[in-house]
């Protein structure tokens, strides 16, 4: 069976897989390793924090509530 795990990464994803999968040593891996920490240092990685309910945010953008789901189960 062929791996298509690959064609879910983003495109920075591929090009980190690409990158390391040509480094011929550990020190070569160590220096990537350090590039790309570098780089994900300077993204803003915040996650905004709302303040509502799980059954507020399913409802506010029309989506199914676990209650329902379960309820589909029985």
């Amino acid at each position: 069976m062929e791996d298509k795990s690959l064609e879910l990464l983003t495109e920075n994803e591929r090009k980190l897989h690409e990158e390391f999968t040509q480094c011929q040593n550990m020190q070569e891996i160590e220096e990537l390793e350090k590039r790309w920490n570098k780089l994900n240092e300077s993204r803003n990685n915040n996650i905004p924090n709302y303040d509502m309910t799980l059954e507020e945010f399913c409802r506010k953008y029309g989506l199914v509530t676990h209650e329902e789901v379960w309820n589909g189960f029985l």
